[in-house]
């Protein structure tokens, strides 16, 4: 297995992988043209990378997405591409016009601002395709998250995940060594932890 910084031709086993990893989870639910948009914006940006974890095949096994700036990311992903997410939201309107409310809404995240100054990177997705489970895969595309946001000059990375029934994921990022930094609300009424780890 490798780890490589992702390009465009792999936005399909990206997002293939995202659905198989996040059903039933809310970007999910937003369509695959949302999730190719949202990934190609991320290997294009200048401020964020995915990496992917492929075989001798170049077959894709997993992926992690990261944002080297937390605050405002979303926002200045769609601001940059705003013509691009104006299509994919038009056709959300005809679909699904709640899930237009919900994504403007979860672009500002509530909790923790007291104590949350936001000088950090984010991990805003990683998955592992079900064929390639419990090999170890996850753990690599963090630490090499990791390891790329040190070679940016960047001590702290971030990420969010669901405050209940979610033992087995807090009991892997903890054992990375993450800790709870707070708990926030995200739309409608979804408590989240917030979690951080100092590199």
């Amino acid at each position: 297995m490798e780890i490589r910084q992702a390009n465009i031709t792999d936005i399909n086993s990206i997002v293939q992988i995202h659905c198989d990893a996040f059903k039933g989870f809310f970007l999910t639910s937003l369509g695959r043209d949302f999730l190719k948009l949202y990934y190609t914006c991320f290997i294009k940006s200048n401020e964020a990378y995915i990496l992917c974890a492929i075989n001798k095949n170049e077959e894709v096994l997993g992926f992690s997405a990261v944002a080297q700036n937390a605050h405002g990311f979303n926002g200045r992903l769609i601001k940059k591409n705003f013509f691009r997410f104006c299509l994919v939201a038009f056709k959300l309107l005809y679909t699904c016009p709640q899930s237009l409310v919900r994504l403007a809404r979860n672009l500002k995240k509530t909790g923790g601002d007291e104590i949350d100054n936001s000088t950090y990177a984010e991990l805003y997705s990683i998955g592992v395709c079900s064929q390639s489970q419990g090999q170890g895969i996850g753990k690599e595309l963090l630490s090499a998250s990791e390891s790329e946001i040190l070679k940016r000059g960047i001590r702290r990375l971030s990420l969010t995940t669901d405050y209940y029934n979610n033992d087995s994921t807090l009991a892997f990022y903890r054992s990375m060594g993450y800790e709870v930094m707070y708990v926030f609300i995200a739309y409608p009424d979804r408590k989240m932890y917030r979690m951080i780890k100092k590199l």
